[in-house]
C-alpha cells in the first residue's frame, strides 16, 4: 500500500486558460504573466483564504496555452487531508488563481491583462475562468474588476479607439475626429474667456475701470479683446484713498471717540448702521453705555 502510494501521480490542476474569458469579462494573457515571486513561495490556498494554506504547488509550467500546476497536499494538516481526500474522489476539481493586473489593454474587443503577476493559487469549488478568479493590488488587497478597470482608465482610451478605428467607417471616424475638435475649440474657447475675466477683475480692482464697466468690456472682448487691452492699459490705476481724504477720516474719528450710541444715532445713524457690519466690537461696546 506505501508502494502504491509513492507512486500515485500527482494531481495536476489548470490554475488559468490563457484562450477563455472569464466572468468578468477579461481574458490573462500568459506570455505576460511574472510567476517569479509565486515560484518563490508557492503556496495552495483553499478559496483564496490565506489562513488555509492546504499544501504546495510544484511544476508550474504553460501548455497548449494553459497555467498548469501539480498539487502537493498537506496530508499532516486534518482540513487539508479532507480537502485531498475530496479532490481525489473527483468531488473537489476547480482551481483558481489570484493575480495583479499591471497592464490591461481592449485587444480584439475584448479586455486583456496583457501584463499581471502572479500571486497565488487556490483548489476552489468553482473553476478560475468561470469566475472565481482573484484581483490584488501591490499591497494584496482584494479589488473588484471595476476597481481595477477604474486604475487602467487612461491607459485604456487609445487603445480602445485604435480597436473601434478597425471596425468604424470612414464617415464615423471622420464624425469622431469632428466631435473631437469641437470639444478642444469648446475648452480653448472657455479658457480665452477665463483669462479675460481675470484681466478686468484686476483692472477693476487697481481703480482703472468701474466694476460697471467691466460688463461692457467684457462684451466688447468677446470681437476685439486687443482694443479693449490697449484702451485700459493706457488708463492709469486710481489710488484707493488721497493723503487728504485719510486725514479727514483721522480726524473725523477723533471727534466722535467721546461719541456715545445715542450720539451717533442723532447726528449718524447711516454711520452707525455701518459699524455694525464692518466693526461689530466697538458697535457691541457703544450699545452697553446705554445700560450705564
Amino acid at each position: 500500500m506505501a508502494k502504491e502510494d509513492k507512486e500515485k501521480k500527482p494531481v495536476t490542476f489548470v490554475l488559468c486558460d490563457g484562450s477563455k474569458t472569464n466572468s468578468y469579462g477579461f481574458r490573462v494573457d500568459l506570455a505576460g504573466l511574472d510567476t517569479e515571486r509565486f515560484r518563490a513561495n508557492p503556496v495552495m490556498l483553499y478559496r483564496h483564504d490565506s489562513s488555509q494554506v492546504i499544501g504546495r504547488w510544484e511544476n508550474l509550467r504553460i501548455e497548449d496555452g494553459k497555467l498548469m500546476a501539480d498539487a502537493v497536499f498537506d496530508t499532516d494538516d486534518e482540513e487539508a487531508a479532507k480537502i485531498a481526500g475530496k479532490v481525489e474522489r473527483g468531488f473537489l476539481k476547480g482551481c483558481s488563481m489570484g493575480i495583479r493586473i499591471l497592464d490591461l489593454h481592449t485587444i480584439e474587443a475584448v479586455d486583456t491583462a496583457t501584463r499581471s503577476e502572479l500571486m497565488e493559487g487556490s483548489v476552489c469549488p468553482i473553476p478560475s475562468d468561470s469566475g472565481a478568479i482573484v484581483l490584488y493590488d501591490e499591497n494584496r488587497k482584494v479589488l473588484t474588476y471595476e476597481e481595477v478597470r477604474l486604475s487602467f482608465n487612461n491607459q485604456q482610451k487609445p487603445t480602445e479607439m485604435e480597436g473601434k478605428n478597425e471596425t468604424l467607417t470612414a464617415e464615423q471616424q471622420l464624425d469622431a475626429k469632428d466631435q473631437e475638435i469641437a470639444q478642444l475649440k469648446a475648452e480653448i474657447a472657455q479658457n480665452r474667456k477665463d483669462a479675460v475675466s481675470s484681466y478686468l477683475d484686476a483692472a477693476v480692482a487697481s481703480g482703472k475701470i468701474t466694476a460697471e464697466e467691466k460688463e461692457d468690456f467684457l462684451k466688447l472682448s468677446e470681437s476685439d479683446f486687443e482694443t479693449v487691452k490697449k484702451i485700459i492699459d493706457a488708463k492709469q490705476p486710481k489710488a484707493s484713498q488721497s493723503l487728504k481724504d485719510l486725514a479727514a477720516q483721522s480726524a473725523a474719528h477723533s471727534e466722535r471717540a467721546d461719541w456715545t450710541y445715542l450720539d451717533w444715532m442723532k447726528k449718524d445713524s447711516k454711520g452707525l448702521a455701518r459699524m455694525k457690519t464692518e466693526n461689530p466690537t466697538e458697535f457691541a461696546r457703544l450699545q452697553a453705555t446705554l445700560k450705564h
